[in-house]
């Protein structure tokens, strides 16, 4: 909610106690204790580079129904990501959105669930070993070479960009995916200096401040937001039942 911290249990205690690190490490062992160093698990090894899971083609109508009925995506756009190798279905009925450098090489995935359960948020996370600061999932304009460059939220929001751009984005404008939000422009992205940075992160808190902490690194940045929905993809969404 705040846009900033880790993941960890001593950055969740700082962040609610107010704490520096040392005095959460010790909140934590009072209440929690500490093990023994021959119980201590021993520190798991970091991937060397992504592990993307293989694709299956059986499973591939279900997604791409998903895709088409529940984000209003257009079968065409999803068979051209396909056929490009930028998206596929895994053996558990994910969309598989693979990310990219700038040169093309793979550097992870965007993984989105196809069958939620009734009521609750679609599953969402990156393939291990995935880098956010080494590439993400992005797309080329339509025709001619890219001249603009518009950062969003998420794989599904750059599709939903390409298929309905707001109004005033620059039809030779590169869709790319920060997958969430940051404050600084992503380093994979400097390869291309000359294009026109854009942010069309989500209409909401989280969104505009990152969008404004943005701006204050970047002053020649615009900000497209989008117009009665929280992201560029629910403007496509079929509306749902009351």
């Amino acid at each position: 909610a705040q846009g900033r911290g880790g993941g960890g249990a001593i950055d969740l205690v700082m962040h609610a106690e107010g704490s520096s690190f040392p005095a959460a490490v010790e909140f934590l062992e009072t209440r929690l204790g500490t093990l023994p160093p021959a119980a201590a698990p021993a520190p798991r090894p970091r991937p060397a580079g992504p592990h993307l899971p293989p694709p299956v083609a059986a499973c591939w109508p279900t997604v791409r129904a998903f895709l088409h009925t529940a984000r209003g995506l257009d079968l065409r756009l999803l068979a051209r990501c396909r056929h490009q190798g930028l998206l596929y279905a895994d053996s558990r009925r994910n969309a598989v959105f693979v990310c990219r450098d700038a040169l093309g090489t793979v550097t992870g995935a965007e993984l989105v669930g196809t069958h939620p359960a009734p009521g609750s948020r679609p599953f969402k996370a990156l393939a291990p070993g995935s880098r956010k600061a080494r590439g993400g999932f992005w797309l080329p304009p339509r025709r001619g070479p890219p001249t603009a460059l518009l950062l969003v939220e998420s794989a599904l929001d750059a599709l939903a960009a390409l298929q309905a751009p707001p109004p005033g984005l620059p039809p030779t404008t590169l869709l790319a995916s920060a997958a969430g939000v940051t404050p600084t422009w992503p380093p994979w992205l400097h390869a291309w200096p000359h294009l026109l940075p854009l942010c069309g992160f989500d209409a909401d808190p989280a969104g505009d401040r990152a969008a404004a902490a943005l701006l204050r690194h970047c002053p020649a940045l615009r900000r497209f937001r989008p117009r009665g929905a929280k992201d560029w993809n629910d403007l496509l969404r079929p509306a749902q039942p009351s």
